[in-house]
This record gives structure tokens, C-alpha cells and sequence, in this order.
């Protein structure tokens, strides 16, 4: 008797999630989102969810580019960003080849105390461009650290089991790079001001990273 009042129960349970899922998803297809378009109103824009207008469209980069409503700022953004207000099409897809070509790198804001009259205080730098950095289709790379310090490296692809966590294929590691460590090159769409393409590059044993954009 009490495992068939449990399996009831189960039962139960199951059928109402089952619902709930189907509603929810029904409630999606509601929604019939428009294509995203140029001269279109996206009246979210996220992650900072502000308002703006689609002035044009690069459907190879899956990028769009947008001018808010607040302030007239034009930044070049993904297509999920507009997952709110129109269906946007994708980058198309991409191998080890798109990391070939020069790189400018910056290294983003990064918390650091700094000791100001005598007490420690958590400061937040404003981030700085660093030399660039060259991969070759022959697998070898060039690193410029600094004015002193030159990596003259290799690359291989890396397969997906390899990668850190939460990276999306292709990847391809920098072998013995800056600080003698391995960095992965992933990629990161495009630069919000030119529409460059993007990559982040990542130490891999700790959380270190930098930011490109294309040069060549």
C-alpha cells in the first residue's frame, strides 16, 4: 500500500512538472519575436539592458551594431544581446585558422591593495594595452612581453576535453608563453568599438587573462 501511495506521488509530481515545462515553453513561442533587422528598435539590450536602434549588420560575425537610446553611444553587439527583442543569427562557425593573423592585447581592471597614508585599501586599476602578439599558420607564435622580453613559441589545437571550463570550441594553446606557462586562445566575438574580431587569451593553471582584438 505505501509504495503505491509513493508511486502516486511520483507520478504526480512528474505530470505537473511536465506541465509547467510544456507552459513554459508554449509561453516562449508565444512570443514570436521578429528577426532582427537594420533600422529596427531593440528595446532591451542586454546585459545592461538598455534601449536602442539596429544601424547595420555583419551576419558573418553575428554582430550588430546598435545606438542607445540614452546616451547615442554605437557599440557593436552579439546576438544574444538581443535575444529579448528579435531573433539574431549566430557567428558562423570557425577552426584553429581564426586565430591565426596579429593581435593587440589589454589586460582588463584588476583589484590590487595599494597602502595610502599608512592603511591598506582595495583599489581597482583602470586596465592598460600590452605589446601584441603574433600566431602563425606554420603553428609557432611570437610574444612581445615587454622592451626586454621576446617568446618566439608554438601552438596546437586543443580538443574539447582539454579546454577550461566553459569554453566553446575552437581553442588552440600557447605553449611555454608569458611567465613560461601554457595560455589558451579562445574566441570572444568582436570588439564592441570596431567590430574586430575578439579572443580571450587564458593562463591555464590559474585565472590570469588577457583581451585581444585583431590587428591583421
Amino acid at each position: 500500500m505505501l509504495n503505491a501511495v509513493r508511486s502516486n506521488l511520483f507520478l504526480s509530481i512528474a505530470l505537473a512538472g511536465a506541465t509547467i515545462l510544456a507552459a513554459s515553453n508554449a509561453s516562449a513561442q508565444d512570443q514570436k519575436l521578429p528577426a532582427c533587422r537594420v533600422g529596427m528598435h531593440a528595446p532591451i539590450v542586454s546585459p545592461l539592458n538598455y534601449g536602442g536602434t539596429i544601424l547595420a549588420i555583419d551576419a558573418a560575425k553575428g554582430s550588430y551594431q546598435v545606438k542607445s537610446d540614452a546616451d547615442g553611444l554605437v557599440d557593436w553587439v552579439p546576438a544574444r544581446s538581443l535575444r529579448y527583442s528579435c531573433v539574431g543569427g549566430e557567428a558562423a562557425a570557425a577552426s584553429e585558422n581564426y586565430f591565426v593573423g596579429r593581435w593587440t592585447l589589454f589586460i582588463g581592471p584588476t583589484a590590487h591593495y595599494e597602502v595610502i597614508d599608512s592603511k591598506g585599501y582595495l583599489v581597482v586599476g583602470s586596465g592598460a594595452h600590452v605589446p601584441p602578439l603574433q600566431v602563425n599558420a606554420d603553428g609557432t607564435y611570437t610574444w612581445v612581453i615587454d622592451s626586454r622580453i621576446t617568446i618566439n613559441g608554438k601552438w596546437r589545437s586543443l580538443s574539447a576535453s582539454e579546454m577550461r571550463s566553459g569554453t566553446k570550441p575552437p581553442a588552440i594553446l600557447l605553449m611555454n608563453g608569458e611567465d613560461g606557462k601554457n595560455w589558451q586562445i579562445s574566441r570572444r566575438g568582436v570588439n564592441p568599438s570596431n567590430n574586430r574580431d575578439a579572443i580571450d587569451i587564458n593562463r591555464m593553471d590559474i585565472g590570469l587573462s588577457y583581451m585581444g582584438t585583431r590587428l591583421q
